[in-house]
Order: C-alpha cells, then sequence, then structure tokens
C-alpha cells in the first residue's frame, strides 16, 4: 500500500516544486519577456506570451511524468520510506490546483452546454461554401464569436447580420475564422481548465491578458491582410458592432468563447496604419522545441534515470 501511496504523492509534488518555481521564473522575467514580445508581430506577440504563461504547466506536467516514470522503474515494491511533510505539502498544492482546475472546467462545459441548448432551439444554420460553421442566434448584443474546441462553431447574432454592410460583416467572418485556423480557443482551455501555478501569481492574469489582446491583433491582421480597403474595412466592423453593445454579453455565451471587444481604440488605430511585418518566431521557437524534445530524451535515459532515483531517495529519506 506505501508503494501506491508514494506512487501518487511523488508525481503529485514533482508537479508543484517544479510548476511554482517555473512560476516563480517567468513572473519574475516578466517585463523582460513583455519587452521581447513587443518586439514582434501580433502572431509572434501571440506565441511568445502563450509559451511563457504555459510554461510553469508544462513544466510541472514534465516533472511528474518523469518522476512518475523513474519511480516505477526503480522503486522496490516492498519499499518502507516514509513520505515527509514537504512531500505532503507539496502534493497537496497541487491537489488543490486540480480542484481549482476541475471548476473552471465544470463552469465551462454548464455554459457550453446552455449555449448548445439555445442553438438546438432556436438557432439556425448558415449554409456557405467555405469557412467554418456559422450558427444565427436571435439576440440583442451582437455576437460574434467562435466556441469549441475540435468542432467549432462560428455564433453570429441577427443585431450583426442585419446591422452591418455585406463587406463589414465579411470583414467578421474572416476575423473568427482566423481564430478558428489559430486554435486560439484551445490554447485558451489549456490556460483555464488545466491545473496551472502562474494563475496563483497576478504576473498569470496579466500574461493571459496580454495573449488575448495579441490573439485578437493577430486575428484582426490575418483577417484584413495588408490591404488598405480590407483594413478599413474590417475597422469599420469593429466600430459598427462596439456602438451596438448595450449592457454585458448573454449569460448564455461559452466561457471559452473568442468575443472579446477589447482594446478597440488600439486595434482601429493598428487596421488604420500600415500593414504588420513579418515575424522570424516559428524558427526559434522550432528550435527551442527541438532543445527541449532533445533535453527530455535524455533525462529519461537509463544512467539519468538511475541518478534522479538516487536524487529522489535522498529527498524522501531526508527533507523534512
Amino acid at each position: 500500500m506505501r508503494y501506491y501511496i508514494l506512487l501518487a504523492l511523488i508525481p503529485l509534488g514533482a508537479y508543484a516544486a517544479a510548476g511554482m518555481v517555473s512560476a516563480m521564473g517567468v513572473a519574475g522575467a516578466r517585463r523582460r519577456i513583455s519587452r521581447r514580445a513587443a518586439e514582434r508581430d501580433a502572431a509572434g506577440r501571440a506565441r511568445v506570451l502563450a509559451l511563457a504563461r504555459l510554461l510553469p504547466l508544462a513544466a510541472g506536467a514534465a516533472a511528474a511524468v518523469l518522476f512518475a516514470s523513474v519511480y516505477l522503474r526503480f522503486e522496490p515494491r516492498d519499499t518502507t520510506e516514509v513520505p515527509g511533510v514537504l512531500l505532503l505539502a507539496s502534493a497537496f498544492v497541487t491537489s488543490l490546483l486540480l480542484i481549482a482546475a476541475l471548476a473552471r472546467t465544470a463552469q465551462s462545459w454548464r455554459a457550453s452546454a446552455r449555449c448548445t441548448a439555445l442553438l438546438r432551439q432556436s438557432g439556425r444554420r448558415w449554409l456557405r461554401g467555405d469557412g467554418p460553421e456559422i450558427w444565427i442566434v436571435d439576440t440583442a448584443y451582437p455576437v460574434a464569436a467562435v466556441t469549441g474546441l475540435f468542432r467549432t462553431r462560428l455564433l453570429l447574432s441577427t443585431r450583426i447580420v442585419h446591422g452591418c454592410t455585406p463587406g463589414e460583416l465579411e470583414a467578421v467572418i474572416r476575423h473568427e475564422a482566423a481564430h478558428v485556423r489559430r486554435r486560439d480557443n484551445l490554447v485558451r482551455a489549456i490556460m483555464r481548465c488545466l491545473p496551472d501555478p502562474l494563475l496563483l501569481l497576478t504576473a498569470g492574469r496579466e500574461f493571459e491578458a496580454a495573449w488575448a489582446a495579441a490573439a485578437e491583433e493577430a486575428a484582426d491582421d490575418e483577417a484584413a491582410g495588408p490591404q488598405a480597403a480590407d483594413r478599413t474595412e474590417l475597422a469599420a466592423a469593429l466600430v459598427r458592432v462596439a456602438g451596438m453593445a448595450e449592457g454585458p454579453p448573454p449569460r448564455w455565451m461559452p466561457a471559452l468563447a473568442f468575443y472579446e471587444g477589447t482594446h478597440l481604440e488600439h486595434r482601429v488605430r493598428r487596421l488604420l496604419s500600415a500593414g504588420s511585418g513579418a515575424s522570424d518566431a516559428t524558427a526559434r521557437m522550432l528550435t527551442a522545441a527541438g532543445l527541449a524534445a532533445a533535453t527530455g530524451a535524455l533525462l529519461f535515459t537509463d544512467p539519468v534515470s538511475r541518478q534522479l532515483h538516487a536524487l529522489m531517495e535522498l529527498a524522501v529519506r531526508h527533507l523534512p
């Protein structure tokens, strides 16, 4: 029985330790990361901010998998080791993060269920030859939103369909379709529904807000392109839709939906200025991903794993 208790406690403790250390590191480097992100175009800035936001979560998950693997490979079944207070406390922190993540997931699921029920009752599918699946809903609030993770749908309210010019409506649809192609809803779901230690710090909320703003600008750029006429059309659509909004968004909107009208003035000014330049962030990201994969493969080799098991044994035996 003790073997299985430690099998649960060690990955949970490793998750908390690696996640919290990474979270404090990201929070400490917040200004530097923000400056580096500001040097890129909107799409590159969104990638940098998303990586910073999700780094503690990834570090914690990698540590949990690594130490669980080491434990299963080298720990004897008849172990008599007793977990210390520090390991128990770390595992408790991870358990709290998991409970909070489950609560956020349940909240998102309930909102999604309400939205799905509304679509079944009064939604009308707009059949188009291409692009995302579009549903029209009768609501006074100007809803233009992407919902769903893998089966994404674009929601449009009758207020927008009837209140925008044909060119503006197409610009709105292109913007929301850009969110679909970029998988922004999936990124938001990972931020919201997984046990993320960075959420405990102010920096986590700031990174998430900055990422959402960059994702909106990246979708603007993808939808409008470099042509001045298309960018002006989208800018006009943003202003018109913002003028329709009265009161808060409807309660049936899914929690993961992209429908923010934030930073409107800045977005309009960007669209009316020259098109954004390209970023070389992709090559750097691929290089970093390759290095991370190589490091991970090295950690799972037998010699390194044995050393990690010895370190784990010392920690369990001697830490308070």
